[in-house]
């Protein structure tokens, strides 16, 4: 422009000058502002971290992240994980409900993983109560327990309620001795009831599950029965959110007639708005037997292929139950898929669970599908449908009982016989049946068979489904009034096959045996719930009222035969051996079992109301009614029952400033009435059909007075937190009596009835529960948290019928047996024992044997009460950076076991017992000597049925022992930004640090009542080891 407009030559030189000026200026600007923004962009990193809950040691899902000051922020996903984009001199805000707010500064750090803990300000954290209603665990009125699913999924079981073993107070858990598949015994405070069911109800989900398909269970020592196992072994263990604990009878009032033994309330895990969310979990172990007998090896065979009293042999005998016995594999995986938006979310799961058991050809199998579907079709209505399907296949699941168990003859094979002959040659061929037959050291002997025979020809197969649908609707009606229905419908089937093959139990079937039978079961269910909550001022209520019903059936087909060879009608029955179909049987092969039935079908229906009432988030008065109608009292004056409850809470901290270190100091207190349902048809007991049409009139008189148990139960309690929620404690007293006990007395002879059934009996348990808790956070790298837990119960039978003047026995071992008397207690045993004279010492008879007692309920002894009065467990957690570590030892101490496998051990002389005595030339007791051979056959056992001294296998069941040991890391962002791989090795079972008996002392053959305790040639507890992986992303 200067070229061709020149009007000052100085202008034009300005000009030039300050345009260089402006591009030279707004150059640096550019180059300043680059520089800043790079310098920015340089100070900001991916953070990732997890958040997880102080007290449960669990990953909260949906927790808030943000970068202060800003609207930069994520949420924490299924696993509790997050990843965030911030500079170093960010600072990030984590909140969440009922929480304390947690802000971190970012600094240098890439990971940041968090610790939350309950605001008591905010009244903690909310629990699942009865009827899946949630309330703030400081508003309760009674003990109540969250553990978390990492308290089932981390060293896991695969019957998952046996991983809470050992961290609760005042719940005992005892696995029967049958492996993968199994049941457990579960209790809360002590056995209630006489005749009734002792265990707990289970909800899943707010709704109660049915807990069996078939209640076969093993109740003898003479063998040949089974575990029909239960529902907990089907559930996932990873779909586990929660589960709350409500030992007492107030806590589970509002479930009435089926919760007089309390409730575990099982939360399962549910989708959250945001992105998919894989999880993954691998866990395999390997198991080995924890306990086994201890055998003498070097004395021979005797008595014609049986016992072991023979001369002393030349070189030791092996060990034959470690070469039977192998090493034990399982493996439990899973996978989930969640994810939605604000409108739908969805939830899937798969699992399966593979167990090869220590005994050969034992396996077990399982899958699990699950789904949960959740949407709002409008705005103030949420709809969720549920489904899910499981399968279960068991091959030679073990049960205790001396009859069809391969272990009798493991333990018992003569010393110094040829092992491995007849495991390879468990079988002959015998030429008069045309097929192969047992081949053993001596096949006369029902008790004693060759393992491998018993394992491969009289092999049990059992195959479960269990299939569930179900649903809810809640309509929000306003912000405090909400309307809730809910329907779950449950169905199992369940094929069991035990052929047994000819000449099985000592030729009790020279031709073989079918048994194939089919049971099946189902449940509807189905609630409606109103619920209201508001606040007034300084005043808080909430009520829910509704209605619901149970309807319930069973039904089964069983088909048995056997008999000899069929010759013509009314000779024989059998045309082949070995061919198990209908077709090969001659006679009639359905049968029922006395006080059996085809078909059963029972409905209970309920109403029912509670109410909270709270004043200044301090005082809390909870009020609880159910009236219920059971189908099992028709014929009765009422089949109409009430069960009330009433409790209250105030927190002092609430109404008087005791400082910063205290954060709750809470006393409670309740009272409830709660009932325990009865047996079906005993108001009206049924005809029999019998074989060829014939109709079996009942041997008892109808029960028309009868009346459902009913358990009062008095709790009272303190809780308090300290030192910024660092230090818990729970405190707990109650007391509970149970009356109107239905059993069986004899009938007047004139009646020509057998028994006739009576109301009367008053049980009570009371004790104590105590826990505390410490969580320590040393620094952002290091911290540690430990939980100890132990209770104490003392139980008392109040009052019996007069009709029993030598009190109830509860279960019959031969010469051991758990009699109830006035004075007395559950569990009390009393055995056979030997005589003595004046002065204690024991007499002989005229060949030099012991003097056993007889075995009349006058004859026996009084050996101690089977149940542990005090039971504990001790918890402990570091977290150093991104590794683990944490354990559980468990104890309990009190009570007492008894062998009859050790009893039969000494008997046979293959016991390392026997062996030393006869080194030792004489067994003497209290200063009187016996030939050993004369002492042990005679206080010890030789079959199911033998009378022996039982007072000498009776030992204290007190134990101390490392229960479950896990060495963890975490691998963070793996895989990417928030995919993460946690590995541990896990332990279970692992030493005992203090025993007494020689087997473990938590032994179970059922869970029937009266059952634990007693070893029966059960399946010794597997110790195992093995690595858990779990990756998320």
């Amino acid at each position: 422009m200067c070229n061709e407009f020149v009007l000052d030559k100085d202008y034009c030189f300005i000009f030039k000058f300050s345009t260089m000026q402006k591009r030279f200026f707004l150059s640096v600007v550019t180059f300043l502002v680059g520089m800043f923004l790079t310098s920015l962009y340089a100070q900001t990193h991916i953070v990732t971290g997890s958040v997880t809950d102080k007290e449960m040691g669990e990953p909260l899902i949906g927790v808030n992240v943000l970068v202060k000051g800003t609207t930069t922020g994520t949420v924490t996903d299924m696993s509790g994980n997050y990843s965030i984009q911030a500079s170093s001199d960010d600072v990030l805000v984590f909140s969440y409900v009922s929480m304390k707010t947690v802000e971190e500064k970012v600094g240098n750090r890439k990971v940041i993983n968090v610790v939350m803990a309950s605001d008591a300000e905010s009244l903690g954290e909310v629990v699942v109560t009865a009827m899946g209603i949630k309330r703030q665990s400081e508003t309760l009125t009674y003990s109540a327990q969250t553990v978390g699913g990492k308290d089932v999924n981390d060293v896991k079981s695969v019957n998952m309620i046996n991983s809470l073993q050992g961290k609760s107070a005042g719940l005992q858990i005892t696995p029967n001795s049958t492996g993968a598949g199994g049941s457990s015994k579960i209790l809360f405070r002590g056995n209630k009831s006489i005749s009734g069911s002792n265990q707990p109800l289970v909800v899943v989900d707010g709704v109660p599950l049915m807990m069996n398909i078939t209640s076969a269970q093993v109740d003898n020592n003479y063998g040949g029965q089974r575990d029909g196992g239960d529902a907990m072994s089907t559930i996932n263990p990873d779909d586990i959110a929660s589960i709350t604990l409500l030992k007492g009878a107030s806590a589970a009032a509002l479930y009435g007639a089926v919760a007089a033994n309390g409730a575990i309330m099982i939360t399962t895990k549910s989708a959250q708005s945001g992105k998919v969310a894989v999880n993954v979990s691998s866990n395999t172990t390997m198991e080995t037997p924890m306990l086994l007998p201890e055998f003498q090896n070097h004395y021979g065979m005797s008595d014609n292929g049986t016992y072991s009293w023979g001369d002393k042999l030349s070189k030791e005998a092996p060990n034959y139950a470690k070469e039977f016995y192998r090493v034990g594999f399982t493996t439990n995986n899973s996978i989930s898929l969640a994810g939605g938006n604000d409108k739908m979310q969805a939830y899937f799961s798969y699992g399966n669970v593979y167990s090869e058991g220590v005994t050969p050809s034992n396996n077990y199998r399982s899958h699990n599908l699950s789904s949960k579907v959740g949407f709002d079709p409008f705005k103030s209505v949420h709809v969720d449908f549920t489904a899910k399907f499981t399968n279960q296949h068991i091959k030679n699941q073990a049960a205790a009982g001396f009859l069809f168990n391969p272990l009798t003859g493991v333990y018992l094979f003569p010393r110094g016989e040829d092992w491995d002959y007849y495991k390879n040659n468990y079988e002959v061929y015998d030429p008069a049946r045309g097929c192969n037959i047992q081949n053993w050291t001596n096949t006369g002997l029902q008790q004693y068979s060759n393992p491998y025979w018993t394992l491969n020809r009289q092999t049990p197969i059992t195959d479960r489904n269990r299939y569930e649908f179900g649903g809810s609707v809640k309509w929000d009606i306003t912000s405090d009034l909400n309307i809730q229905g809910r329907m779950r419908y449950e169905r199992g089937e369940e094929h069991y096959v035990h052929n047994l093959y000819a000449s099985s139990i000592a030729n009790l079937y020279p031709m073989g045996r079918m048994r194939d039978n089919r049971y099946f079961s189902n449940q509807l269910y189905g609630d409606v719930l109103l619920s209201y909550s508001h606040t007034f001022n300084d005043f808080f209520v909430s009520a829910t009222a509704g209605s619901s019903f149970t309807k319930s059936k069973t039904s089964h087909v069983d088909l048995w035969a056997e008999g000899t060879q069929f010759v013509s009608p009314g000779i024989g029955n059998v045309y082949y051996p070995n061919i198990f179909t209908p077709n090969n049987y001659y006679g009639n092969m359905s049968t029922v079992g006395k006080d059996d039935h085809w078909n059963t079908e029972k409905r209970l229906n309920a109403v029912f109301a509670t109410a909270q009432l709270g004043y200044k988030d301090g005082l809390f008065i909870d009020l609880s009614a159910r009236n219920d109608w059971s189908s099992a009292l028709a014929f009765t004056e009422s089949c109409s029952f009430f069960y009330p409850s009433v409790g209250g809470s105030f927190l002092l901290n609430k109404f008087v400033d005791m400082g910063k270190n205290i954060d709750l100091f809470k006393f409670r207190a309740s009272y409830s009435i709660v009932g325990n349902d009865v047996p079906l048809y005993m108001s009206n007991l049924l005809y029999s059909l019998q074989s060829q049409g014939s109709v079996t009139p009942p041997d008892k008189a109808p029960f028309r007075t009868l009346k459902p148990e009913k358990t009062h139960s008095i709790e009272a309690g303190f809780d308090g937190t300290f030192f910024q929620n660092r230090l818990t404690l729970g405190l707990t007293y109650y007391k509970t009596n149970t009356k109107n006990q239905f059993f069986s007395v004899s009938a007047p002879y004139e009646s020509g009835l057998r028994n006739r059934y009576v109301n009367a009996g008053n049980v009570q348990n009371q004790g104590f529960e105590f826990s505390a808790g410490w969580y320590q956070q040393f620094n952002d790298n290091f911290s540690w948290s430990t939980n100890f837990n132990i209770s104490y119960n003392e139980n008392k039978i109040v009052e019996l019928v007069d009709d029993l003047p030598n009190g109830l026995t509860l279960t019959d071992f031969g010469g051991a047996k758990i009699i109830l008397k006035e004075g007395g207690s559950y569990g009390d045993l009393y055995v056979r024992h030997i005589m003595r004279d004046e002065s204690g010492k024991p007499l002989k008879n005229d060949y030099g044997q012991p003097i056993v007692s007889g075995d009349a309920t006058e004859d026996l002894i009084y050996a101690g009460n089977m149940n542990a009065k005090v039971n504990a467990g001790w918890t402990n957690t570091f977290h150093y950076k991104d590794f683990t570590l944490s354990f559980l030892i468990d104890a309990k101490f009190g009570g007492k076991v008894m062998s009859m496998t050790e009893a039969t051990l000494d008997g046979w002389g293959v016991s390392e017992r026997s062996g030393a005595a006869r080194d030792a030339g004489e067994v003497v007791v209290d200063g009187v000597s016996f030939d050993p051979k004369a002492w042990y056959t005679t206080t010890g056992a030789s079959n199911f049925n033998s009378p022996y001294a039982n007072e000498y296998y009776v030992y204290d069941a007190t134990n101390v022992r490392l229960r479950e040991l896990s060495i963890g890391y975490t691998f963070r962002n793996l895989f990417g930004v928030g995919k993460n791989l946690t590995a541990a090795l896990i332990g279970r079972n692992l030493f005992f640090f203090y025993k007494d008996a020689p087997m473990d002392p938590d032994v179970s053959a059922g869970t029937g009542n009266g059952i634990q305790g007693v070893d029966m040639f059960g399946l010794p507890t597997s110790r195992s080891f093995g690595l858990n992986l779990k990756l998320n992303f």
